[in-house]
């Protein structure tokens, strides 16, 4: 991460586009956590081992957050090994403001931020395909689909695949199939499903729309499933050059 950080400092003067980009956003959790309350089950059964209705030692948690604002990208400045330099901040109505973060993008949906800064996921599915080259033609098949990954970096494995549904003079709409395996203490799968407007002349998302349901299994300590919606529509357009 240092290394990179070093990179976007000494590469500022690479400047091959500037400008602003406006999103406006809305994003919703909703969260369900079964959980353990004790390492032993208090649950009672009668002489025939049937439940009987007692405590079973697990509680159930639910919770949700939404909020809505706009998410402002800075354009400034190409790494050289392609990677587009960008500061992106967000202002929501209720508890989601960001202040500016530097990142680095790459056409691969790869994203490198400042770990000092607070960049949200709904940042993250925004700069994902913000990188130059995100569409590609020479890796397209004849199904007009590229795959991305599988990799693995830190215990995350992540493989996304795209396939373009329609082209209309440039003006695209592209389906995301993306799933992310973290292994750690407890097994956490991401499985997500987006609808892009993409406008290849511009290289940019025109509107995002997300639906992801996470999966956490603690073992005996419980389970929890949070399902993330996440919309994303272009409002303002400002970039004075391409690449």
């Amino acid at each position: 991460m240092a290394v990179a950080l070093v990179l976007i400092q000494s590469s500022a003067r690479a400047v091959e586009m500037t400008g602003e980009l406006v999103y406006h956003f809305s994003y919703s959790a909703n969260q369900a956590i079964q959980a353990r309350d004790s390492s032993q089950s208090a649950e009672s059964t009668d002489g025939n081992g049937n439940y009987s209705g007692g405590s079973n030692g697990i509680s159930h948690y639910n919770g949700s957050l939404t909020d809505k604002g706009t998410i402002t990208v800075r354009i400034t400045g190409k790494q050289p090994d392609g990677g587009l330099i960008v500061s992106v901040s967000e202002q929501g109505e209720n508890v989601r403001k960001a202040p500016p973060a530097t990142c680095v993008v790459y056409g691969n949906t790869n994203i490198i931020c400042d770990p000092n800064k607070t960049v949200y996921t709904e940042e993250y599915t925004l700069l994902r395909f913000l990188g130059s080259n995100f569409v590609d033609p020479n890796q397209l098949d004849a199904n007009k689909h590229w795959r991305i990954g599988p990799s693995t970096s830190q215990g995350q494995t992540v493989q996304a695949d795209y396939a373009i549904a329609s082209n209309n003079n440039g003006v695209m709409q592209i389906g995301e199939t993306r799933k992310i395996v973290t292994n750690g203490s407890g097994k956490l799968e991401t499985d997500i499903e987006t609808k892009i407007h993409y406008d290849y002349s511009r290289t940019v998302p025109t509107s995002v729309e997300e639906y992801a349901t996470q999966r956490t299994d603690a073992g005996l300590s419980g389970t929890s499933t949070t399902t993330y919606q996440t919309t994303l529509s272009l409002t303002t357009d400002s970039i004075l050059s391409k690449p």
